[in-house]
């Protein structure tokens, strides 16, 4: 009897211990002994959200710290301009284009060297335009005789300047507006100077100097005189 009484009251403190620890697990408490279970894990899970912050807080930071400290991409570095001494050439030109080519070289004064070949002075040309045909022609020879004035041709060959009258052809510019001011004081006053190119398109120029200027100006030249040969340095001069 004494046997089963003193088994009943350990069985019964057992029972009171387990009941002890079973609540403490609730509470989430755990004795010294144990390790954190499953309560603790789902204590833990109840508040996932700080996890997640503390997660995006430590990468942002991470961010910013590579951001910070990354160094910049390099850059390529500028190629040097060259620019060297050159040559352009152009030909097909008459005495007209290559003034028009020496009005626009110019302006750079010595930097550019230009070097004309086939060039042939210009004459001038003293005339009375056709007008009318061949009676036309024939009414102003005979005004011209009664003025006194004999020394003239009516050109009767087939072209543009049939039927004018010529009157007389000048190397000096001067010479032909003297012959011009006698006609008017005689009441001639449709007499007109007609600047004739004896070059044709026999002319040629080179023009020496730095290429990048020389690109601009072979540029402007092609663009301004259409029929304007571009040719290599030395082929024809």
């Amino acid at each position: 009897m004494h046997l089963f009484r003193t088994f009943f009251y350990l069985l019964l403190a057992g029972n009171i211990v387990l009941a002890v620890l079973s609540g403490m697990s609730f509470a989430g408490l755990h004795a010294p002994w144990q390790a954190p279970g499953e309560s603790e894990r789902i204590k833990r899970q109840l508040v996932p959200e700080k996890i997640v912050l503390l997660q995006e807080a430590k990468t942002t930071s991470n961010n910013d710290t590579v951001a910070a400290t990354a160094p910049p991409a390099p850059q390529p570095a500028p190629l040097p301009a060259t620019d060297t001494p050159a040559c352009i050439a152009f030909a097909n030109l008459g005495n007209a284009d290559v003034e028009a080519i020496k009005s626009l070289t110019a302006p750079s004064g010595s930097a550019l060297k230009l070097k004309v070949n086939g060039v042939q002075p210009s004459s001038y040309w003293v005339n009375i335009p056709a007008s009318g045909g061949k009676d036309g022609a024939n009414r102003r020879g005979e005004i011209l005789a009664k003025a006194g004035i004999t020394d003239f041709i009516i050109i009767r060959e087939s072209g543009p300047n049939q039927y004018a009258i010529s009157l007389g052809l000048f190397r000096n510019e001067d010479a032909a507006h003297r012959l011009v001011e006698q006609l008017q004081k005689k009441n001639i006053k449709t007499a007109i100077i007609t600047t004739r190119d004896n070059t044709g398109k026999a002319a040629r120029i080179e023009i020496h100097g730095m290429s990048a200027q020389l690109q601009a100006t072979g540029s402007e030249i092609r663009s301004r005189l259409k029929s304007a040969q571009s040719e290599e340095c030395g082929a024809g001069g």
